[in-house]
């Protein structure tokens, strides 16, 4: 018998629909979305000389069957329970060697801008008596119940006071010159130095600006409402040594421009509020305006901050990165170095009160002897 093309048509569609019907009937309705579950720990650790206590965070995989997202709000879902860890760092020196038994304690500092339970989390600490040895090495042992054993180890960054020499420390009364004002305002390069530290690999450098934020209740300034101080980060960059081998002259150059740039982004104009730049030392008679930082990392810090940054090229995948043996995360060293109470030269305090781009932050300084003192 031949069909034609409408029969043809009516066949394939009875046929389609029994097969549908078919699978449908032959298939289980539930379906399984999660994998098998394996908890894996997720351990950070950052150990620094120049701090008393020693922190480290352990947490853990999870896997729910329902929204991630609610999970994450669970502090159990990511924290072990504090029975079922034993956390233990030994210091190698040599032939000899030093171990901490870690304690468990629970902080409220924790980020409550993002996904997980905030502000509460469980952390594991120790304070060793006469510090860490920068010579030495770390070991980090986690032994968890049911799970085995999770290991990491990490060297020091050397303590090296001193190696900071622009802007020179020591210097009591030393000034930065972010503009010259006169007729034309020009904005010096500034240029910052140092040389590098024995188990060090990476610099971040900043500028911490000291800001004392006045708040009124009246625009003539007669009633004052609040006062607080803040610190304004002034980002100058990063910079990696050749090797951790320390002794490298390392220097970076930025606009003293920048200086009012920074305030005019981070600052909002507003006739209620007048704002003091730095704090007045009567001593030395300055006001201590910023403060240069290097914040210091060691090779395993340096490799994983490199890793995690932003992608900016057209391959969006990154390798992971992980030192823990057994589980995830980082277990490395960092170190904070820095000239602190710089002052700014008249200037610069003159170009910020009366600039385009600051004088509507309404700026004075806490100098008396000065013109544009805080009256």
């Amino acid at each position: 018998m031949k069909l034609t093309t409408k029969k043809l048509q009516h066949v394939l569609l009875i046929a389609f629909t029994g097969l549908v019907t078919l699978t449908i009937s032959s298939c289980s309705t539930d379906i399984e979305l999660n994998a098998p579950y394996q908890k894996t720990a997720v351990i950070f650790g950052l150990l620094d000389a120049q701090q008393d206590t020693q922190w480290v965070r352990v947490n853990r995989t999870w896997l729910g069957s329902g929204n991630q997202f609610d999970t994450a709000m669970i502090a159990d879902s990511s924290e072990y329970p504090a029975e079922d860890l034993n956390v233990s760092i030994i210091e190698r020196t040599g032939l000899e060697t030093r171990q901490w038994a870690l304690v468990d304690t629970t902080i409220e500092n924790k980020d409550t801008a993002g996904i997980f339970f905030a502000p509460e989390q469980q952390m594991w600490y120790f304070v060793p008596q006469g510090g860490l040895d920068t010579d030495a090495e770390y070991d980090l042992d986690i032994a968890i119940s049911g799970e085995g054993d999770v290991s990491s180890t990490t060297n020091m960054i050397s303590e090296q006071i001193g190696n900071i020499t622009q802007p020179p420390p020591g210097v009591n009364n030393f000034k930065l010159g972010f503009a010259s004002v006169g007729f034309q305002t020009t904005f010096p390069n500034l240029t910052f130095k140092w040389s590098s530290t024995p188990g060090a690999s990476r610099y971040d450098a900043v500028m911490l600006i000291h800001v004392v934020e006045r708040t009124w209740n009246d625009e003539e300034h007669t009633d004052l409402l609040s006062e607080k101080e803040r610190i304004i980060e002034w980002p100058i960059g990063t910079l990696n040594a050749p090797d951790d081998g320390g002794g490298d002259i390392l220097q970076k150059e930025v606009s003293g421009e920048r200086f009012f740039t920074t305030l005019s982004s981070q600052l909002e104009p507003s006739p209620f509020v007048t704002r003091v730049l730095g704090v007045w030392d009567e001593e030395v008679q300055i006001a201590r305006v910023v403060d240069f930082e290097l914040t210091v990392a060691n090779d395993e810090l340096s490799t994983y901050l490199e890793i995690n940054s932003p992608v900016t090229g057209v391959i969006q995948e990154r390798p992971e990165y992980t030192n823990i043996n057994g589980g995830l995360g980082l277990f490395a060293a960092r170190s904070t170095q820095g000239v602190y109470g710089v002052g700014c030269t008249t200037s610069s305090l003159k170009y910020l009160i009366e600039g385009a781009s600051t004088a509507n932050l309404n700026f004075c300084t806490p100098n008396p002897f000065s013109d544009f003192y805080c009256d």
